[in-house]
């Protein structure tokens, strides 16, 4: 039986699921269906679990808390819509993509009615400073996917490439949510600092995360397994490969991944030792999680988030 904490998260991520239910509610039918289907599998709201972890506790007011859970997951959705665009995929926690449902046109319709409505929304906002940051998070995530084309299968593409490609990409929202919690709350411009701090740590965390998983099959992650490989998507496995290697072997390996033969790619991962290397970059990313939670969260309520940022980060 869950407890008491279990029960108050499951019952705030209904009223952020119905808020944004709310808020993307059309006059037509077919825009409807489609959001029925991408909210009906919308994921694990970790976005909302973050705020609602963290901003109970520093004490943010709860509908304070969903307004804010509400248009951050938006934006989230509105960008999964383009990137599956983009990449072409097919799945999407193992269900067709909204694409690959309706097609390429009224997939990317959808994907901006998203936006367009989570913008409305945030114009809604008693404190412009909060609306303001979360713009600016969808801006960085678009100049991230950006940034990310740019360098497809590009050996000469750095661990510090890396890092600045997914602190836009995926970690700027994140740390935007946890900035947002530190302004509603009224901290000192070093607290609201380190919550970006920490919300960057926990993003960098989660890519990685999701990098390994590519190597996992579509029945554990929800996307087709190889995925990342397929698209020429360079994660830290690969770029610590690429790393260790002099030009000609760089050039052999990505011809077998130009060759589609992902398993071959895989056992050279394994056997050089990148996957290992990748899962300490992701066990710093969260021990710093965890270090700056320490500086926010009252003692009997620490090994709570403890648990949430391990088992959330490590799958």
């Amino acid at each position: 039986m869950p407890n008491i904490e279990e029960q108050n998260l499951t019952e705030f991520l209904l009223e952020v699921k119905a808020k944004m239910v709310n808020i993307t509610t059309s006059e037509n039918n077919e825009i409807n269906n489609i959001n029925k289907y991408v909210l009906d599998n919308s994921g694990k709201f970790i976005r909302s679990k973050i705020i609602y972890l963290y901003g109970s506790e520093i004490g943010v007011k709860k509908l304070k808390l969903i307004e804010l859970a509400s248009a951050a997951e938006l934006i989230h959705l509105s960008t999964l819509i383009h990137d599956d665009i983009i990449d072409e995929a097919e799945l999407r926690r193992d269900l067709p993509t909204v694409e690959r449902k309706w097609g390429v046109k009224k997939a990317i319709l959808y994907g901006d009615f998203l936006y367009t409505k989570t913008f409305q929304e945030l114009n809604t906002f008693e404190n412009i400073s909060i609306a303001n940051v979360l713009i600016n998070c969808a801006e960085s995530l678009i100049e991230g996917e950006f940034n990310q084309l740019k360098i497809k299968n590009n050996a000469t593409f750095s661990i510090q490439d890396y890092f600045d490609v997914i602190d836009n990409k995926t970690a700027v929202l994140f740390s935007g949510v946890l900035k947002c919690l530190g302004i509603e709350a009224k901290f000192t411009a070093n607290e609201i600092l380190e919550l970006e701090q920490l919300g960057l740590s926990f993003g960098r965390a989660f890519q990685i995360n999701d990098d390994l998983n590519d190597f996992k099959d579509s029945k554990i992650t929800g996307k087709a397994k190889f995925k990342d490989l397929a698209d020429g998507k360079l994660t830290l496995p690969m770029i610590f490969l690429l790393e260790s290697l002099e030009e000609e072997e760089q050039i052999e390996i990505l011809k077998i991944v130009e060759n589609e033969n992902f398993l071959k790619v895989e056992e050279i991962l394994n056997s050089s030792g990148s996957f290992e290397k990748a899962r300490r970059q992701r066990q710093a990313a969260i021990n710093q999680c965890i270090e700056y939670t320490e500086r926010f969260i009252k003692l009997d309520k620490l090994n709570e988030l403890k648990i949430f940022l391990n088992s959330t980060l490590v799958a």
